[in-house]
């Protein structure tokens, strides 16, 4: 063999290799764009997959002027002194005009920024409505949380409860409030839209 038909096959196999990397990199370009519009069953967008419904829960009674909220009314806690009593309210996240509306909107964002339908409870396309009461100390902390009326499931309930807990603390209470304690009822309805 001689130096040219070396040089010759040297220059082949590069010619090769490059062209085997060209076609490589363009069969992975052409997956990538092809999967970017092909909606993918098991693959749940958010915005599909559920429909989200922060609202008071139906069985709530409303007061005389329509709205969800009772007013603030004193609790004794000690021996009777002005420093021993609890101001506490109860309210329905969806509380339009009320005297709690801009703090319950910011309240309720950051539950929707953080609620997500719970994996396998979509995998098994688990819908209902979970009734979840929470309540929010002065300082923004959460006192407690629990489930007034279950979706049906355990799996939508828990994810609830957990968004709740995962969303505080809340920003403290309004002092303008006058409140140790605000109560707040949301319902969570888990539909998956497909």
């Amino acid at each position: 063999m001689n130096i040219d038909q070396t040089f010759l096959r040297q220059t082949m196999k590069k010619k090769f290799l490059i062209l085997f990397i060209l076609c490589s990199l363009t069969a992975h370009a052409l997956v990538i764009v092809l999967s970017l519009g092909i909606e993918m069953p098991a693959v749940a967008h958010k915005d599909m997959a559920m429909k989200i419904e922060l609202e008071p829960p139906q069985e709530i009674a409303p007061t005389r002027t329509g709205q969800q909220e009772t007013p603030a009314r004193p609790f004794a806690a000690g021996d009777g002194k002005e420093s021993d009593f609890t101001r506490e309210a109860s309210v329905g996240l969806e509380n339009p005009r009320g005297v709690y509306e801009s703090y319950l909107l910011k309240i309720r964002r950051r539950i929707e920024r953080l609620w997500s339908y719970p994996p396998q409870a979509l995998a098994e396309s688990r819908e209902g409505s979970a009734v979840i009461r929470f309540t929010i100390a002065a300082d923004g902390a959460l006192a407690g949380s629990s489930v007034l009326s279950s979706s049906g499931s355990a799996l939508l309930d828990d994810g609830a409860l957990a968004c709740i807990k995962a969303a505080s603390p809340f920003e403290p209470l309004p002092a303008s409030f006058n409140l140790s304690l605000l109560n707040v009822t949301a319902t969570f309805s888990y539909r998956i839209n497909l």
